[in-house]
C-alpha cells in the first residue's frame, strides 16, 4: 500500500468510524484510489507514539513502519485529550524507526508552532527544483512559526525571513511537500519529488481475432482516446491483413501469419466510471471455473477462453479475492472502437476491470449478455487492473 493510499485510507475511516456506536480498530490492507477525501476531513487529532502531531506526519511515515493504528470516538478522545480530541483521535504506534528519526519528525510536525522571539530575524534565499534539477515556479514557501509565506519565481528562487529553529515548509500540489528546520544556512536549496499521478489505467492485452466466412482482405484501425503503448504486429494507420476461416491472420507488411492482433494503451476516466453497481467477487480458488463459465457464456470459444485465462490467471491469483466487472460489446466502446472494412457481421468484445478485495463487500451480480456468432466474426478481449481507482463505496465493512 502506498503512502498516499494509506493516508486516504485513514481519513476515510475518520469519516465513517467516528459515527458508529462502537469503536473499531482500523484494519490494514485495503487499496484505495479515491483522492478527494483529504480536502473535506474534520480536524482529527493525530497521536504518534503518544505525541500529538500535525496530520501531515502521515506523509512521512512509511506504512511498513506502523505497528498499530486505532481510532477513538469523539467522547473517548475528549476524555483523554480534552478539547483537542473533540473531533476524535487516531492513535498510531510505529516500529523500527530510530529515536533520532522520530525526534526529527516530532520537531518538524508539531501540532502548533510558536514564535522564536529570542532569536535574531534573518533573510535567507534559496532555489527549488524537481528531481531532474528543473526549476520549479509557484512553490509555496512558508515559515510555519511566523506564518509568513512567499512563492518561488520563474527560476524557482525565493527569499524569506527566518529565525533560528524556525520550520520552513515547501509545497506544491503536484509535488511531495518537505519541511526543514533553519539553523544557520544562508541558502536553502530543495529538490521536490513529483507526486505520481494515478488517474490513468493501463488497458492490457487487447487482442483481436478475425473469423471471416472465406479468405478476406481486411483493413482494421483502432479509435482509442488515450495513449497507445504497444502494437504487434506494428500498427501504423491500420492493419492491412488477409484473414482466413480458421482464424489465421496474414499481415501484409511483415509478411507473417498471426493468431491475433495485439495492442495496449493508457487511458483516463472520470471517477464516476468506477462507481460499479454490479459485478462479481471471486475467490482465488474459483477463478478458473468462474472465467471459463462467464467467458464462454458471453461468446468466447475454447481457444479464446484459454488465451484469456493463460494471460490473466497469474495476475488475478496474486489476490485472495478479486472484484471483477465486465464491459461487453457496446460497453467496450468507452475504451476503444474498431474501424473494420469489410464490417463484421458479429462482434464479441469483452473487457475485464478488476481490483483486489481485502474485506467482504456486497454487490449485485452482473447480468451478462450472450452473443451468438453469425457470419464474419470479430472477437476482442482485454483487461485492466483498476485498484488505484477503486471507489470508496466498496470499502465499507459489512
Amino acid at each position: 500500500m502506498t503512502k498516499l493510499k494509506f493516508l486516504i485510507y485513514v481519513l476515510l475511516l475518520v469519516n465513517t468510524v467516528f459515527s458508529q456506536e462502537e469503536k473499531k480498530p482500523l484494519k490494514m490492507g485495503w487499496n484505495i484510489g479515491h483522492k478527494n477525501i483529504l480536502a473535506n476531513n474534520p480536524n482529527v487529532l493525530f497521536v504518534v507514539n503518544g505525541t500529538i502531531l500535525d496530520k501531515a506526519i502521515l506523509e512521512k511515515i512509511p506504512t511498513n513502519k506502523i505497528e498499530s493504528l486505532e481510532v477513538l470516538k469523539n467522547e473517548k478522545a475528549t476524555l483523554i485529550y480534552n478539547d483537542l480530541g473533540k473531533n476524535g483521535a487516531i492513535l498510531i504506534q510505529t516500529k523500527e524507526i530510530s529515536e533520532v528519526e522520530l525526534k526529527n519528525l516530532y520537531k518538524l510536525y508539531p501540532i502548533s508552532f510558536e514564535l522564536n522571539l529570542k532569536q535574531k530575524l534573518k533573510v535567507i534565499s534559496g532555489q527549488i527544483t524537481d528531481c531532474e534539477n528543473v526549476s520549479l515556479s509557484n512553490v509555496l514557501v512558508q515559515n510555519l512559526n511566523t506564518k509568513k509565506s512567499t512563492f518561488t519565481d520563474s527560476l524557482g528562487k525565493y527569499t524569506i525571513e527566518v529565525r533560528k529553529n524556525d520550520i520552513l515548509s515547501f509545497s506544491n500540489r503536484n509535488y511531495q511537500s518537505q519541511r526543514i528546520q533553519f539553523v544557520k544556512q544562508k541558502k536553502i536549496a530543495i529538490s521536490l519529488k513529483a507526486i505520481p499521478t494515478s488517474d490513468k489505467i493501463i488497458l492490457k492485452k487487447p487482442v483481436i481475432y478475425l473469423y471471416p466466412t472465406e479468405k478476406t482482405d481486411i483493413d482494421l484501425s483502432i479509435n482509442f482516446d488515450g495513449k497507445m503503448l504497444t502494437t504487434f504486429p506494428k500498427l501504423e494507420k491500420s492493419w492491412k491483413v488477409t484473414a482466413y476461416e480458421n482464424g489465421q491472420i496474414f499481415d501484409k507488411k511483415t509478411n507473417r501469419f498471426y493468431n491475433s492482433l495485439f495492442w495496449d494503451g493508457e487511458i483516463s476516466f472520470p471517477a464516476s466510471h468506477y462507481q460499479y453497481k454490479t459485478g462479481f467477487v471471486v475467490e482465488k480458488e474459483n477463478l478458473t471455473s468462474f472465467l471459463i463459465e462467464k467467458l464462454e457464456f458471453m461468446g468466447l470459444n475454447t481457444v479464446e477462453t484459454n488465451d484469456f485465462i493463460q494471460y490473466w490467471l497469474p495476475i488475478l491469483e496474486q489476490n485472495k479475492s478479486t472484484f471483477i466487472h465486465f464491459l461487453v460489446n457496446e460497453e467496450y466502446d468507452i475504451f476503444s472502437t474498431n474501424n473494420v472494412s469489410p464490417k463484421p457481421d458479429t462482434s464479441i468484445r469483452i473487457l475485464m476491470e478488476f481490483f483486489r478485495v481485502d474485506e467482504p463487500i456486497s454487490i449485485a451480480p452482473q447480468q451478462l449478455p450472450s452473443t451468438k456468432r453469425n457470419g464474419f466474426t470479430l472477437v476482442e478481449w482485454g483487461g485492466s487492473d483498476v485498484s488505484n481507482m477503486k471507489p470508496i463505496d466498496y470499502l465499507k465493512i459489512n
